[in-house]
């Protein structure tokens, strides 16, 4: 069974609390410091913030001053250009400011915000990342990565330590092509295990998502399927992730302690064989609307 340090806690919702399909969940009267040591006294310690995250890099360094443990921390660096001669410098100034607002003198993980080809290939890039590492400043490299061409550039460069990849109930094309039967050297974070909540959040599909046909009609297939083995939908598609080999660690994001109660209850779950396998089949299937870019209404 996965203890729940495989865990980690996205912030993004602790500075844009309207991200997602999963805005309801935060409460009114909410104190995000306090939140943070809830989930530290229910077993989590990583946490995953960005510059992109508002005040997220702020408030988690508040609640790590105060924190009882060394807590594994990722940050990001964004808004890079190709070939700019100047990427090595705003990289070391970037880290920097994350650094200071956190309370930290080094990072975890230092992944890269942009997935693009030409910002993950970049020689000066890569010079940056490199000089990161030579100051001592952050302990591994990371890119947060969506397409087979990205990831696969991303593992043959060995030039990442760390790669985050959507995987979910909804689709595990990545986790197929590159971490099921573990040929790669590079550790991977699972991300988007709930497909920015629309798994549980599921009102403003028809308003927001282009293909929400499409989404409901798979929806149903898993709530269908969830409750022929007495589970959850929740329930179902978090313990197919979680069930899942070769991945380090797993990244969820939610302002609710109960719903971090429910997910790493979810670490304890044992799905039937032949409903894992039947998960596995649909989301091995591709489908153009797994990935959030292609939602936007035209």
């Amino acid at each position: 069974m996965k203890k729940p340090d495989v865990l980690c806690l996205g912030t993004v919702k602790l500075g844009i609390p309207d991200y997602g399909f999963s805005s309801n969940s935060t409460p009114i009267k909410f104190d995000p410091v306090a939140f943070l040591k809830q989930a530290e006294l229910i077993g989590i310690s990583r946490f995953d913030t960005s510059p992109r995250y508002g005040q997220s890099e702020k408030i988690l360094g508040q609640y790590i001053v105060q924190s009882r443990i060394s807590p594994f921390v990722s940050s990001k660096i964004d808004n890079l250009s190709p070939g700019d001669l100047d990427t090595p410098g705003k990289m070391l100034t970037s880290v920097q400011a994350s650094l200071i607002k956190l309370h930290l003198t080094k990072l975890d993980i230092c992944y890269l915000h942009q997935n693009e080809l030409h910002i993950i290939s970049d020689a000066y890039v890569h010079e940056g990342l490199m000089l990161l590492k030579e100051q001592n400043l952050i302990r591994f490299t990371g890119a947060s990565l969506y397409s087979l061409e990205e990831c696969e550039y991303a593992i043959e460069s060995g030039l990442f330590d760390f790669i985050q990849i959507p995987v979910s109930a909804f689709d595990i094309s990545l986790y197929n092509r590159f971490v099921r039967e573990k040929g790669a050297s590079v550790r991977f974070v699972a991300r988007s295990l709930l497909l920015q909540g629309i798994l549980v959040n599921r009102n403003e599909i028809n308003f927001r998502i282009r293909q929400s046909y499409q989404v409901l009609g798979y929806l149903k297939q898993l709530d269908q399927l969830a409750e022929e083995c007495g589970l959850s939908t929740l329930e179902l598609a978090l313990a197919f992730v979680f069930s899942l080999r070769n991945i380090d660690h797993y990244l969820i994001g939610t302002t609710s302690i109960e719903n971090l109660e429910k997910n790493i209850q979810c670490l304890k779950v044992k799905l039937p064989s032949q409903t894992f396998m039947r998960v596995l089949e649909m989301a091995s299937q591709p489908k153009s609307w797994a990935n959030p870019r292609n939602w936007n209404r035209t």
